[in-house]
């Protein structure tokens, strides 16, 4: 959406609507709607917005750059906005494409079977790298497996699909109301 070749008033008519979008995205994860949220709402956040950080960019680098000078568990929308607009305008933070999808699965797929087995990818998400949180391997099950509860297995070419699917349409209804004549 960022243009960083349009004009001056487009720039702007940009920042103001990124700003209508973050704030709209912040208050429906808000606590009491008092502008600030718990601080494990902010990959959420990021994600419903289109940016994808991993669970250690978050802790590691975001969660220092946008907390109070004493740290708590909120985040205040203050300090939210302005960073969100940097890394909406830098595009930090986008997803993998879909060559990168693909070449990780096929490295967990050894034998080259085309799917990966659920019990297996379990294991891999919570003992190497980055760790997922249960609640995050669950949603990404239920997701890659099309919300089959008798799957045993994913099939990472039909996964990407959906996934590619899935964010270019709510990135659209995201930037749909953008209107640059506004």
């Amino acid at each position: 959406m960022w243009d960083p070749n349009a004009s001056i008033q487009e720039k702007q008519k940009m920042e103001q609507y990124m700003k209508e979008k973050i704030l709209e995205t912040f208050n429906l994860f808000a606590q009491d709607k008092k502008g600030y949220v718990d601080k494990k709402e902010i990959p959420y956040i990021m994600r419903f917005l289109g940016k994808f950080p991993s669970e250690a960019q978050v802790s590691k680098t975001i969660l220092p750059q946008i907390e109070e000078d004493e740290p708590s568990e909120s985040i205040k929308y203050q300090k939210f906005e302005p960073y969100m607009i940097q890394v909406l305008k830098t595009n930090e933070y986008d997803p993998d494409d879909t060559d990168t999808l693909l070449a990780a699965f096929r490295q967990l797929d050894e034998e080259k079977k085309g799917y990966i087995e659920i019990d297996t990818l379990k294991q891999k998400l919570t003992t190497m790298g980055i760790q997922f949180r249960p609640l995050e391997i669950e949603d990404f099950i239920r997701f890659a497996t099309n919300g089959d509860p008798n799957a045993t297995v994913i099939y990472y070419e039909d996964y990407i699909l959906r996934l590619q699917f899935f964010i270019e349409k709510h990135m659209d209804s995201v930037t749909k109301q953008y209107n640059p004549e506004k």
